[in-house]
């Protein structure tokens, strides 16, 4: 099993997501995860030691295929991973389509998008898009300034974060549904209960990401 693999299965065997990780580990954007997930580039020293201490693990655990990163001419720190997305040409940049200022929020969501964010998905049929935190009332999960990467949500799994439509406004939440009734819960726990006729799981919180300097 090599280090992506052990990353990705304790992701699931703690049920933790990539960007609750991320937020763990200290670093601004969740797509970062994705990639060491993906073996494209591997934790740095410093993060292999973070890696042990949220998941409880040995070092030796994720250090067995690290390379060394003194002796490797293809280390990626995270700042040249947003250089590298920076770089992606327009076509493939993810429009913002709205701001989130407070718990539930309107969103003109069918506007033009006046602003892109230089990242990309792999997967087309996504049809990304961002919010722009403006409070952490909205989005404690991010920093103000942040931005929330929206993907459609094909299937709805209990646990995951979601923006949602609700008849009190829009808003970001954890879904655990429960046949006719579907429980809501924020950040420190609370739990808001709603008709699950009454809301609409608009799209699944892939990520936060700020833009560099």
């Amino acid at each position: 099993m090599n280090l992506g693999q052990k990353i990705e299965q304790l992701l699931k065997t703690t049920a933790m997501t990539k960007v609750e990780l991320a937020k763990k580990l200290g670093l601004k954007d969740s797509s970062v995860i994705s990639h060491w997930v993906k073996n494209r580039f591997k934790p740095d020293r410093k993060n292999i030691t973070k890696l042990s201490q949220v998941f409880k693990k040995p070092i030796s655990y994720f250090d067995d295929d690290l390379y060394c990163a003194e002796d490797s001419a293809y280390k990626l720190t995270e700042k040249k991973v947003y250089e590298l997305l920076s770089s992606l040409p327009a076509a493939k940049r993810v429009a913002v389509l709205g701001e989130a200022g407070q718990d539930f929020f309107d969103l003109p969501l069918y506007s033009q998008a006046e602003e892109f964010l230089p990242i990309m998905l792999e997967a087309a049929n996504y049809q990304p898009f961002a919010l722009k935190v403006l409070t952490q009332e909205a989005c404690p999960w991010a920093n103000e300034g942040e931005y929330v990467i929206c993907v459609s949500a094909e299937q709805t799994q209990n646990g995951k974060l979601y923006l949602i439509k609700t008849p009190k406004g829009y808003t970001i939440k954890r879904v655990y549904a429960k046949n006719e009734e579907t429980n809501l819960k924020d950040f420190k726990g609370k739990t808001e209960t709603f008709k699950t006729e009454k809301i609409k799981i608009f799209a699944q919180i892939l990520a936060f990401y700020r833009k560099p300097l």
